[in-house]
């Protein structure tokens, strides 16, 4: 799970004639129902696979189950889990290019049952197969969840008109996040039953499956293949998006490459979603070192993405209200106010990194407040660098966001790997501990410097600048329907003058 959670806000290359009806609630919005169900149900498998493995090579429980507890040191943690983290960024792009052309519904049935299927065998693939095979089915699963974002973005094009795809698809993606929050603590609390650990794979696979099979005879591809539709229904979505289109554009993926300003806005995002990958995978495993049960280290590592998703929700609209009308935009440009609230969040951030480890020795409420307070500080982040997408290109917002989240997945794959190695097997040794904290704050500083020098809030030249525009917008989505260069603009006028 990455900061992806709100990818959804950039849609490539579209434009268009919007119009308002008075049309409400239909079947489209019980389809959305489903889809937030099956994107709460996988955030939740996400969350619970660092809980489940911290569980696995508990010793503190083992005569106290039915089920065996494996030596697994800090090394054989981390390593299964970036073995999840790694199949999810190998499959963002090929999900991206080509699931989006197929939207079909099988597409996410696929995806509900291998990852229930594996969930279900997980606890015989960890005492018959070892820690190896244990891997070889995490990277599996990580490969088809990252087909979810990609599917979710079609099937939402599919059914509803453009007015309602913002809110709907802010509130889907929305549910990984809340998925991933809500499995933590619970997980915590499967973990003292009897079945322990193997109670959390047994738990994820029922969830999974049950939700496949929802998900396949409840539900449609398209609202011309869904029995319950009704026609006036099917007439209102089909007139909505007689004028909506995508315009025919080839993405400039080596021009993008190529640019310091997408590696600064990469950067920066990979600083945001390596801390996130951090807090939701080592931090139950550093709390659980100054010997806090389980169960409690679940509860306290789901507080600070509680903080981070809340503040995001109310500083984001907050933010960029202020800018606009606080006439803020009139004392400096908006590229400078995007890396005054990054670098307040930085600092921020590295602060608490620094004070985290300093607490341990008398862990209480105040090193929880520093636990919420760091992660939450990614939140008002996310109206700093990630809001650069938007103003970059205007044609090619979800491939730019897409492309600097491949990067960010592939360096949070290797938290877990890396705090692996510094750990070991002396997990209870604050100084390696200190050492991977103040490794973090370095990486932090470093990604959001090279930020603050590069970034830009211009439209890129690989986007096409836009000397004039000609077109019109209304109150739905504030878009314009046509932009023309200088050039065109020229040969339009020459070809009036030879009329003449």
């Amino acid at each position: 799970m990455d900061v992806e959670f709100i990818r959804h806000n950039f849609e490539d290359s579209y434009n268009g004639v919007l119009t308002k009806t008075k049309f409400k609630l239909g079947v489209r919005h019980l389809q959305m129902v489903y889809m937030f169900v099956c994107s709460l149900v996988l955030g939740m498998l996400r969350g619970s696979n660092g809980v489940g493995v911290l569980a696995i090579a508990d010793y503190t429980r083992k005569n106290d189950t039915y089920v065996p507890i494996h030596n697994w040191d800090m090394r054989i943690q981390g390593t299964v889990l970036s073995s999840f983290l790694f199949g999810y960024a190998l499959i963002l792009v090929p999900a991206e290019l080509y699931l989006k052309q197929m939207a079909d519904k099988l597409i996410l049935t696929a995806v509900l049952l291998i990852n229930g299927g594996l969930a279900a065998a997980m606890p015989t693939i960890v005492n018959k197969g070892g820690w190896i095979a244990v891997c070889n089915a995490q990277f599996l699963m990580g490969m088809t969840q990252a087909c979810l974002t990609p599917v979710n973005q079609k099937l939402i094009s599919n059914w509803l008109p453009p007015g309602e795809r913002e809110v709907f698809g802010f509130i889907i993606q929305g549910a990984i996040l809340i998925g991933t929050i809500i499995s933590l603590p619970i997980s915590g609390l499967l973990t003292e039953s009897r079945l322990s650990w193997e109670l959390i794979f047994y738990s994820q696979a029922m969830m999974t499956l049950s939700m496949a099979v929802i998900w396949s005879l409840l539900t449609g591809s398209s609202p011309e293949r869904h029995q319950a539709m009704g026609d006036t229904e099917k007439e209102f979505i089909r007139e909505t998006l007689a004028g909506y289109h995508q315009k025919k554009l080839q993405k400039p993926w080596c021009r993008i490459l190529q640019t310091k300003q997408f590696w600064a806005l990469a950067l920066a995002h990979s600083a945001a979603n390596v801390l996130f990958v951090f807090f939701l995978f080592e931090i139950p495993v550093f709390l659980h070192s100054m010997h806090l049960s389980i169960r409690r280290c679940s509860w306290q590592a789901a507080l600070p993405l509680v903080a981070m998703w809340v503040v995001h929700i109310m500083t984001a609209p907050a933010v960029e209200l202020f800018y606009r009308f606080g006439h803020i935009n009139f004392l400096f440009d908006v590229k400078y106010f995007r890396k005054i609230i990054n670098g307040l969040g930085t600092f921020g951030i590295i602060i608490g990194l620094t004070i985290l480890p300093n607490l341990v020795s008398n862990w209480n409420h105040l090193g929880v407040i520093v636990l919420i307070g760091t992660l939450g500080l990614v939140g008002l982040q996310f109206s700093g660098f990630l809001e650069n997408h938007k103003d970059m290109t205007q044609n090619y917002q979800g491939t730019l966001l897409l492309m600097s989240s491949v990067v960010a997945s592939t360096l949070g794959a290797l938290v877990p790997l890396v705090s692996g190695l510094v750990i070991g097997d002396d997990v209870f040794n604050l100084n390696r501990w200190r050492i991977m904290f103040m490794s973090l704050a370095g990486f932090y500083i470093g990604c959001n410097i090279v930020y603050s020098a590069f970034a830009s809030s211009e439209r890129q030249e690989w986007d096409g600048t836009l000397k004039q525009k000609f077109g019109y917008s209304n109150d739905v989505t504030n878009m314009e329907l046509e932009e023309l260069s200088q050039s065109k603009v020229n040969n339009r006028c020459l070809e009036e003058d030879t009329v003449v």
